[in-house]
């Protein structure tokens, strides 16, 4: 994976995970497209813990929530949809002033878009089992 430089609010994956993490083996939940800037909203939950994880955690967590939103969405390519949406492959690429994200997953499903920002709207910590 190749990392970007257009995150808003990189200290919110540094602190925790010391660099974005590869999200392979992360599932995506839930995909939300917003007008206005315009933004794409996307759910993670993976089982890849964090270098160190915040002191408030348990420490008997089993996965990690991720909520992302991507500014300044366009030239959004969206292929499959499944039951399960497994990352194989996330790579981001800065491009001039942009970044071009592109999520591959193991059933064959693909999202490829340009955005302006990458925000961190949340990490935390949950349970196998719980929403």
């Amino acid at each position: 994976m190749t990392t970007t430089t257009r995150i808003l609010n990189p200290q919110a994956i540094v602190s925790t995970y010391g660099d974005f993490p590869s999200l392979r083996g992360a599932r995506i939940t839930e995909i939300r497209f917003k007008e206005g800037e315009p933004r794409l909203l996307v759910k993670l939950v993976t089982i890849q813990k964090p270098k160190s994880s915040p002191r408030r955690w348990p420490k008997d967590y089993d996965q990690v929530y991720l909520n992302l939103s991507f500014i300044g969405t366009g030239s959004l390519k969206f292929e499959k949809w499944a039951h399960n949406n497994i990352i194989d492959t996330f790579d981001l690429e800065d491009v001039g002033e942009s970044v071009v994200v592109k999520a591959k997953c193991l059933s064959g499903a693909e999202r490829t878009f340009v955005c302006d920002w990458i925000n961190i709207e949340s990490i935390t910590h949950g349970y196998l089992g719980t929403p």
